[in-house]
């Protein structure tokens, strides 16, 4: 791996308490006072200014104090903290962050219980302080909150629709509050327009007041919709400037110890909206291994970018990923990143992590090898094009045919190694939204499923494939993506389906992809291939991520994890 990146440092104007926790977030072993001070380059004169910093870490239970006079940064909270909640989950109950912690470490996760609460459910953007108690069987940083006082009567801000007579409807679902604005509060804005409004604390006429502090236009607007979705939600639109300082300081990685991988003919291929590029790829005929194929998966190196307990890595972790909606995206890193240094653009250098994958003509990845690269992709192509010159309807530019052919026989030997295994093969198109130019829906339809799709799939599943073989054989703590067999009660309910469309499917048997697959290509002979389709999706258990090992039952893989998290 390249030794010339240089480590992470905080902002100069950071006080000294944040440098000493981003410091030892990065020591392994802890540090003492000596290694302090050389780390943070101070003087002998800042010694009484490092033992308050370390008093006052210690005391927010940011770092603690090993043994032979070490510290290191601390994994728990304190009993008793203040929390924001930040969205729920998939049981519905709220989820939170502690305040005032996001710059030192990864953030745990606080599930907020309220059993036998009063008065309205926590909702996103409240604070409160909180009793926290780890949580049984969910890992050394899960956290259940109990809650001991509310300190926000709600969001601190309001999405709603402004009735032209200085008032405001929640557009929440859960809470259709109305609100009350003052009209040299209004911001200009005029009836029916979705506005944001800042909540106070005083009522009149029973509402509470707020001001407008944002117009986004005229509900049912083309652009409402992921408005109200990004404020339901509690979607973080904006970083931090401290985030943006960092992306925008970013700039291109040195060679150094990355392999050089300029003069590979490297493509990356995504739909034609797409407008960052995340991976690449690359195949060419093996001439050790008749009939079989070399090739590269690449993939932005995000980490070269953003270092741990740097203000980017806190607002990805506030995130989780970045989210897509029919007219933007809410990304996960500013877009001097997302869209520039972490995207793949043609024609230009670009550090990124490359899988070296080998495999036989009968698809069987036979070796593997992974390295820090600088590549330079030849072009930005999209499904449609390349199908396009698959099927000979249309010329690929000079140069790429080879390689495109390259790419498709590296394919076909994957399929016949899916094939193989008997991997769950369902057809189910996803739904596509398009817009006009202004902005509106003009079509929700299925999108058409081509080879093109197809490949870069079962490229980027054998270097999950070749990833978690990786971290295995090296030891190195991974999450693996895992798919469990089908749970039972979803089985009968299948079962039951099927029968009544007189199909079967035995029971008292060990169940195989293939089962599902059989059952899918009798249904295809009597016309109900579509609803069978679904029902095997509904029937399955649900993908997740687990750092024990249950294989992937619909791919008909033992190890699989994302090489691209």
């Amino acid at each position: 791996m390249p030794r010339d990146r240089k480590p992470f440092s905080p902002n100069k104007k950071s006080d000294l308490k944040t440098r000493l926790v981003h410091f030892l977030g990065r020591q392994s072993a802890g540090a003492d006072r000596r290694e302090i001070m050389r780390g943070l380059k101070l003087g002998p004169g800042s010694q009484k200014a490092l033992d308050l910093a370390l008093t006052n870490a210690e005391a927010a239970s940011q770092i603690r104090k090993a043994k032979g006079g070490r510290y290191a940064v601390s994994k728990n909270l304190p009993p008793v903290t203040v929390i924001e909640v930040t969205g729920v989950n998939e049981d519905g109950e709220p989820m939170a962050r502690p305040v005032g912690r996001d710059a030192e470490g990864p953030g745990p996760k606080i599930t907020v219980r309220e059993k036998g609460r009063r008065g309205p459910a926590l909702g996103t953007g409240d604070r409160a302080l909180a009793k926290l108690r780890p949580a049984p069987g969910d890992g050394d940083n899960a956290y259940d909150a109990e809650i001991i006082r509310r300190l926000t009567d709600g969001p601190k801000t309001v999405l709603g629709i402004y009735d032209g007579d200085q008032k405001i409807q929640s557009t929440d679902r859960r809470d259709r509050s109305d609100f009350t604005v003052e009209a040299k509060e209004t911001g200009g804005a005029k009836a029916g327009e979705l506005v944001v409004a800042e909540v106070g604390t005083r009522r009149r006429a029973g509402m509470l007041e707020a001001r407008i502090i944002e117009r986004l236009g005229v509900e049912p607007g083309p652009h409402a919709y992921s408005q109200i979705s990004i404020h339901t939600h509690g979607l973080p639109t904006s970083f931090g400037e401290e985030a943006l300082a960092e992306a925008e300081s970013a700039g291109a990685a040195s060679l150094g110890d990355r392999t050089d991988l300029r003069d590979i003919a490297l493509v990356t291929i995504d739909g034609k909206d797409a407008r960052d590029f995340d991976d690449a790829v690359w195949a060419d005929a093996d001439a050790e291994n008749e009939g079989g194929w070399h090739l590269i998966v690449a993939i932005a190196d995000v980490t070269w970018y953003v270092r741990p307990y740097s203000a980017l890595d806190t607002e990805a972790r506030l995130r989780g990923n970045s989210t897509y909606f029919p007219d933007r995206v809410v990304p996960m890193l500013p877009e001097a990143l997302s869209n520039g240094w972490c995207s793949l653009k043609p024609d230009e250098d670009r550090s990124c992590l490359a899988a070296h994958l080998w495999i036989n003509k009968h698809g069987k990845l036979i070796r593997h090898r992974f390295e820090r690269a600088l590549m330079r992709s030849v072009a930005r192509l999209t499904y449609e094009q390349v199908q396009a010159y698959r099927d000979g309807n249309s010329t690929p530019p000079a140069g790429i045919s080879a390689r495109l052919n390259a790419l498709y026989g590296a394919y076909e030997a994957f399929s016949r190694a899916r094939d193989a295994r008997g991997a769950l093969d369902l057809e189910i198109p996803e739904q596509l939204v398009e817009l006009d130019e202004s902005g509106n829906v003009s079509r929700i339809g299925p999108t058409l499923r081509l080879d093109s799709h197809k490949l870069i799939e079962e490229f980027m599943i054998a270097a999950n494939v070749a990833a978690a073989e990786t971290l295995e054989k090296c030891r190195r703590p991974l999450l693996y993506r895992i798919h469990d067999q089908p749970p039972p009660d979803k089985l009968d309910a299948f079962r039951q389906f099927v029968s009544s469309l007189g199909l079967t499917m035995a029971k008292g048997q060990v169940l195989r992809p293939s089962d599902f697959n059989r059952l899918i290509e009798q249904a295809q002979a009597i016309d109900y291939g579509h609803l069978v389709d679904q029902a095997v999706l509904r029937s399955q258990a649900k993908a997740e991520y687990s750092p024990s090992n249950l294989g992937h039952f619909g791919l008909g893989l033992r190890n699989y994890c994302h090489f691209t998290s």
